[in-house]
């Protein structure tokens, strides 16, 4: 007696149990759109990929693949866009130094690209005039450093467009540092700190002399250069 496999109730005919997603893939495609999860989304991934070669009960290989390949490409580019950013504000930050190295040798063409308002008028015999006077005070300058303390409140609201930093300057004259507040400007369609540039630095003498460079707009060159001890 024989069994026919095409008759009802063989064992052939028992339902296949329908395979399940993997979650460990799923979790992998939603990472890889997040802005922070899509650097764990290959991860995740690969970890679904190994767990499906072990239970061929689940699927989902494809949406594995393609959290592995989005999470790289957003890894990349969030990487790119914040290596980016790093490098636009150290090379911000640096523009201090690099203006007032260029007012101290008379560089005149390097201390223009770093200025705004007056600076970016600046001849060698315009730099020559505004730095004889606070190399007298100062002497050679040795070096500008960013502050981690806050820059002092300005005397009057400052526009929109500008804003300040504290800085502190080594010089040959002086012993110890100069506190240097940095006034930044950013023209009004600016899309990113590559457009910032120095307005003027103000800086403060042990003595309480505050000296501004360059002078301010609105003043004569003479009377702005060098105020009096602080209290103005």
């Amino acid at each position: 007696m024989s069994i026919d496999p095409a008759s009802p109730g063989t064992v052939d005919d028992a339902p296949v149990p329908a395979r399940r997603w993997c979650k460990l893939a799923l979790v992998s495609l939603v990472l890889s759109v997040l802005p922070v999860g899509s650097v764990v989304a290959p991860l995740a991934g690969l970890a679904a990929l190994l767990q499906l070669r072990r239970r061929p009960d689940l699927r989902g290989a494809g949406i594995a693949w393609a959290g592995i390949a989005v999470g790289i490409v957003a890894s990349s580019l969030m990487v790119g866009g914040a290596w980016s950013l790093w490098r636009e504000f150290m090379l911000l930050s640096e523009r201090p130094a690099v203006a007032l190295g260029a007012a101290w040798a008379g560089d005149a063409p390097l201390f223009r690209q770093q200025m705004a308002g007056a600076g970016r008028e600046a001849s060698t015999e315009t730099l020559h005039a505004w730095t004889t006077p606070i190399r007298a005070r100062l002497g050679e300058l040795r070096g500008l450093e960013m502050s981690k303390a806050p820059p002092p409140a300005p005397e009057k609201p400052l526009p929109d467009t500008e804003v300040r930093a504290a800085y502190l300057g080594s010089f040959s004259g002086v012993d110890g540092t100069v506190p240097v507040t940095v006034t930044f400007e950013r023209p009004a369609a600016a899309s990113g700190a590559a457009q910032i540039r120095v307005r003027r630095f103000e800086f403060l003498l042990p003595d309480g002399t505050r000296i501004v460079f360059p002078p301010d707009d609105q003043q004569p060159a003479a009377s702005a250069a060098t105020d009096g001890p602080a209290g103005r």
